[in-house]
């Protein structure tokens, strides 16, 4: 699973950092058209970015590309991005049924340690292989 097999992903430019065992990283950079007024940014941008993180860590979890689906995303806005910088979302699908999924993210900015924003999330799994 790359984040640009998804349109929105590939609109976005989300680019895969890192995935494995149920892990996942994406980045996405500062682009004028992706920013909000203070030129951070925008929260929508940002929670697509962990929406995707998600999914990527639910197949990473499980082993192969399925067509799965978010049921609810919890997103919680910490602060907002610095100017002009990329942000980059970790997730981690610690658990998983036959028909759910179940996901924590962080994303930062310049520091992993000063968080952008949290999540958490529910994903629907469909055991058949996505197209």
């Amino acid at each position: 699973m790359r984040p640009g097999d998804i349109p929105w992903g590939n609109r976005l430019g989300l680019e895969l950092v890192s995935i494995g065992d149920g892990l996942s990283s994406l980045r996405v950079d500062w682009h004028a058209e992706l920013a909000d007024e203070e030129e951070a940014l925008a929260t929508g941008v940002l929670t697509s970015l962990i929406d995707q993180a998600c999914g990527v860590a639910v197949m990473s979890r499980l082993g192969r590309r399925l067509a799965i689906s978010t049921l609810n995303l919890k997103v919680d806005h910490v602060r907002s991005a610095e100017a002009r910088c990329p942000a980059t979302a970790w997730a981690h699908c610690y658990d998983a049924t036959e028909h759910r999924a179940f996901v924590r993210a962080e994303v930062w900015d310049t520091d992993p340690s000063h968080l952008i924003a949290t999540a958490q999330g529910v994903f629907s799994i469909n055991r058949a292989v996505a197209p």
